[in-house]
């Protein structure tokens, strides 16, 4: 807007009429340029709910240090608000949120009461066989699936994968799993998706393994071609299971020792537990399994069931135990005097709050505080420890038995000798 005045002007400042038509047209300019050039200078509403999220997370999440993800963090940031510009949508919009959520590696952590619905991630394949890491630095098959079962029978040892020694490479993709982010707690976690769920990527992606066979070696060709919607939990466990619930199955095993593999933790535990009890009274020690436990949640009438255990007792764990599994473990070893064999928890174990965005688009589910272990260390991303560490022996899986529930009998058996007492 231009305006015109023939009054001389002075040269240090212009006269006040011209000051004040200055003035008005500035004002006039800025009521009536076009929206969106006003726009431009205006957050969105996606923007303003990026903004918001990343201040609670940089003022309350409590696990920066604890994880060591401050730095990915900051580094993030500034991208996640360039990305959130072109948000046209709301389903945009969840999507930079699941990015964001990503770089905190918190298996807990998940948006809820959306508007629309989540963005899928797209689908990613696997050949169907798992890993399992062995002693001496090898790597064994864990399970595979019905077309590779006669050539891939648990227990047989991988040399190489794709050319590169097998262990090398797995231990490499469960470094590199962590430091990319994803929804885990902890290395470990992000190791048990790469051996039990390993290479994955796009449909039909071919693979090589250099396996054990005999007195030498074989090579078998595997096809990315089954979708990774989840991994095997177990490995070789007892052959006459009794089943209570989906939960809860109990056994005696050859040993004479009672055994109780728990799934998941609900209110068919403290009763499954209770069961085994009652049917095996003469068990000569007790085994609780907790590999691959999904966690879930349990009161003072549970814990009150495993002071009943018979001692001694022990406890089998993994990085697939997790959550509630985690604690239980904790709690067995504090009510029962268990030792726990196996290997480190999942690391994801928090007391939780919600959190809605300003707009009200969605609420997040995040973490207030880690629970503990019984060494007093925060559970979130440490895990639980196990007494003793158990890498599976090759020739024990090959001959269908479990080389962490071996070494909980052989801790059972010791207890129980006189001289142990």
């Amino acid at each position: 807007m231009t305006f015109l005045c023939l009054t001389e002007v002075r040269k240090d400042r212009p006269p006040r009429s011209i000051r004040f038509r200055i003035l008005t047209g500035l004002v006039i300019a800025l009521v009536f340029q076009p929206n969106s050039a006003r726009a431009e200078n205006t957050p969105t509403r996606y923007e303003q709910d990026l903004a918001a999220f990343l201040k609670e997370m940089d003022t309350t999440y409590p696990f920066f240090d604890l994880k060591g993800i401050r730095a990915d963090w900051e580094s993030a940031k500034p991208k996640l608000l360039e990305q959130v510009k072109a948000c046209k949508t709301d389903a945009d919009f969840l999507a930079v949120i699941c990015k964001a959520i990503d770089c905190l590696r918190d298996a807990h952590m998940g948006i809820s009461d959306t508007k629309v619905k989540l963005p899928p991630s797209p689908p990613e394949y696997y050949p169907g066989v798992s890993f399992l890491p062995a002693m001496q630095g090898r790597v064994v098959v864990m399970d595979a699936r019905k077309e590779l079962a006669g050539v891939l029978k648990p227990g047989t040892v991988v040399l190489d994968i794709d050319g590169k020694d097998a262990r090398k490479l797995l231990d490499e993709n469960s470094q590199l799993a962590w430091a990319a982010g994803g929804n885990f707690s902890s290395p470990q976690r992000a190791g048990l998706f790469e051996y039990r769920i390993p290479l994955r990527g796009k449909k039909g992606e071919k693979h090589t393994l250099t396996i054990v066979a005999g007195t030498g070696k074989k090579t078998v060709s595997i096809t990315s071609d089954m979708e990774a919607s989840g991994w095997p939990h177990t490995y070789n466990l007892p052959q006459n299971l009794k089943t209570h619930s989906k939960t809860c199955q109990y056994a005696k095993l050859p040993s004479g020792a009672g055994y109780i593999y728990l799934r998941y933790i609900d209110g068919d535990t403290e009763p499954g537990i209770a069961a085994a009890l009652t049917a095996l009274p003469d068990a000569k020690g007790w085994i609780v399994d907790l590999c691959g436990n999904g966690g879930g949640g349990y009161d003072d009438a549970l814990l009150k069931s495993i002071e009943t255990i018979p001692k001694p007792v022990a406890v089998v764990i993994d990085a697939g135990c997790i959550s509630a599994g985690e604690t239980l473990a904790r709690d067995l070893k504090k009510l029962t005097g268990a030792r726990l064999f196996g290997s480190a928890t999942a690391g994801a174990s928090s007391a939780k709050r919600q959190w809605t965005f300003p707009s009200g688009i969605a609420t997040i589910t995040m973490a207030t505080r880690s629970r503990f272990g019984p060494d007093g260390k925060p559970i979130e991303f440490n895990g639980i420890h196990p007494d003793e560490e158990v890498q599976v022996v090759p020739e024990e899986v090959q001959k269908g038995q479990n080389s962490a529930l071996l070494r909980a009998q052989e801790y059972i058996a010791k207890m129980l000798k006189p001289s142990a007492q």
